[in-house]
């Protein structure tokens, strides 16, 4: 009687054929099997993280500046450029007085003018009490029936780091459009900065100027 392991015995030929024919296909299909999962786990991963890195995402601005004929002043990113430049607080205050003392016919335009001067008041300053005296006594509406009021900033000389000296003209018309009146006037400003943070005050109020107090007077 043959022995079992016989090299000779068709069982172990058969196995031993298997293995050699069938085994290493089922050890490649494992090892792929291995890598597949591999790379789902890998691929599910660096999905996850580029989702976490869009959310995280955040523009820089970069802000040039330019002066009156265009050509470039200050340029750079926020944190590099000098919080509320001179130059621009002084331009917001001639924005200031142009919208203040403004008069159209155009009542949407004259109601921006009214938004753009409030942008710059707050309720609890003197200013704001002046100045409503002033539009209780003069409305631009019921001027603007019978003449405009053009402004013409001359002047804004910083007195100190605080407070503004404001010369301006202003060229009234009748709605003909004749010429009837031409004044001088002259305002000293205080005013305080405190950065906005709101969508709405940006809009109207950048560099979040406003004005303390506020007296101007006539000039011969």
């Amino acid at each position: 009687m043959a022995r079992r392991d016989h090299p000779d015995n068709p069982y172990l030929a058969a196995r031993q054929e298997w293995n050699e024919r069938y085994g290493s296909y089922v050890k490649a299909a494992s090892a792929w099997r291995i890598v597949g999962i591999t790379g789902m786990a890998m691929a599910v991963i660096g999905f996850s993280y580029a989702l976490y890195q869009s959310t995280q995402v955040k523009l820089v601005p970069y802000i040039v500046e330019v002066d009156k004929l265009g050509t470039a002043a200050v340029a750079g990113y926020p944190q590099q450029i000098e919080y509320a430049d001179p130059r621009v607080v002084r331009a917001t205050l001639g924005g200031f007085i142009t919208s203040f003392r403004s008069i159209t016919p155009d009542a949407v335009v004259q109601k921006q003018y009214i938004d753009r001067t409030y942008a710059l008041l707050r309720t609890s300053d003197p200013s704001t009490e002046k100045i409503n005296n002033w539009f209780r006594g003069n409305s631009p509406f019921e001027k603007a029936k019978s003449a405009t009021v053009a402004i013409e900033v001359n002047n804004v000389v910083a007195l100190s780091n605080q407070s503004y000296q404001i010369d301006w003209t202003e060229f009234e018309r009748d709605r003909k459009g004749k010429e009837t009146a031409t004044r001088r006037f002259r305002g000293i400003a205080t005013v305080t900065l405190t950065p906005p943070h709101d969508e709405e005050i940006i809009r109207l109020n950048p560099i979040g100027l406003y004005l303390r107090d506020f007296d101007w007077t006539a000039q011969l």
